[in-house]
């Protein structure tokens, strides 16, 4: 399995969680506040050992980004706050339902969060959450 397919497994898990607008195959340059919760996987940092003779494992982990809402001036705060909770728990739930992806990879390791959060997109504040999900490929 390539980086390339383990993230289009990612986004099609993404895209099939109720409630995400977008979760598209090519990195945005821009998140439109038509496309949110926006979605973007990235990977992350890996580990490459041989098991054996012919068989390569590498072990790398996915930065998911789910950008939900902007903050805006005016706006309460606790309204994209808010927005970001039934997500938080959707994406962590759909992960441990399907930890091949769909059998894209061996499985998924470790699955965390770091909570809701600012996250800034191409110049612009966003309520949103990170998930940082370790997969497992031969």
């Amino acid at each position: 399995m390539t980086v390339q397919a383990t993230v289009a497994a990612f986004q099609a898990l993404h895209r099939a969680i109720a409630g995400v607008t977008s979760a598209p195959a090519a990195l945005p340059g821009s998140a439109n506040e038509t496309d949110l919760p926006l979605v973007i996987t990235k990977p992350a940092e890996a580990t490459w050992s041989q098991q054996a003779v012919g068989l390569k494992r590498q072990e790398r982990a996915y930065l998911v980004y789910c950008l939900v809402a902007p903050v805006a001036l005016g706006d309460a705060p606790d309204t994209g706050f808010q927005a970001c909770l039934p997500l938080l728990q959707a994406f962590g739930e759909a992960y441990l339902n399907d930890l091949s992806l769909g059998g894209a990879v061996d499985h998924l390791g470790e699955v965390a969060d770091g909570g809701v959060e600012v996250l800034t997109f191409a110049g612009v504040n966003y309520h949103g959450f990170v998930y940082r999900v370790t997969a497992v490929e031969k």
